[in-house]
């Protein structure tokens, strides 16, 4: 079997879909770790004169699969595989040129036509108002404090819809970085909050630890 080809007998309990991303280098290996790996592949390409990976990364029991982005300065992470870094787990980059970085490198992936789908489990809230498509999604990783990611698809766009990605790093309720998009953090602000109060009241969300979190399924 070559290196680009899929080991079907060991890739048949992975659900494919169109809604997120999954890299693969079909170099199947186990590890004796926690939890047993089923496949860790990586995509090595250069940009600007530096050197990256990205590596992927699910387990046998399908409790987590995500993808890493790794330079020589950094490492960071993309936990729900949708081609937007979540978060930055070592170094000193800013999300927004790791975001360039790993789109960069997603953009070499499909070009090579190396890259599947599959559609991982996230705990998300979703509002709709005659302006926006509102969703918040809670992360909840092993290595690093639970966080937010919000997501505002503007409807009314004359060409395509616009989506601003933004963070709560601390699922505190206020934002601290935007991820994708142009919109000013206070006007993404007013979105967030008037999003969390209905998730809240609805009992969608819940408050624990002084954390605002998509209640789990």
């Amino acid at each position: 079997m070559g290196i680009w080809e899929i080991d079907t007998e060991r890739m048949k309990s992975v659900s494919f879909s169109l809604a997120c991303v999954f890299l693969g280098i079909f170099m199947l290996h186990g590890c004796a770790q926690q939890k047993t790996l089923l496949g860790a592949s990586q995509f090595r390409f250069d940009l600007e004169d530096e050197s990256y990976r990205i590596r992927s990364i699910f387990y046998e029991d399908e409790s987590e699969a995500y993808n890493e982005l790794v330079g020589r300065k950094f490492l960071a992470a993309d936990f729900d595989q949708d081609r937007v870094i979540d978060c930055i787990l070592l170094g000193e980059v800013s999300l927004s040129e790791a975001q360039k970085v790993y789109e960069y490198g997603l953009s070499k992936v499909l070009k090579e036509d190396r890259l599947l789908v599959i559609t991982p489990s996230i705990d998300r809230y979703i509002q709709e108002n005659s302006e926006y498509h509102l969703e918040i999604r809670s992360f909840r990783p092993a290595n690093v404090p639970p966080f937010n990611q919000f997501q505002m698809t503007h409807k009314h766009q004359f060409v395509s819809p616009q989506t601003d990605i933004l963070v709560d790093q601390d699922a505190d309720g206020t934002l601290d970085d935007v991820l994708k998009g142009r919109i000013p953090l206070d006007q993404a602000q007013e979105r967030y909050a008037e999003a969390i109060r209905t998730g809240l009241q609805q009992g969608k969300l819940v408050r624990t630890d002084e954390r605002i979190l998509v209640k789990e399924k």
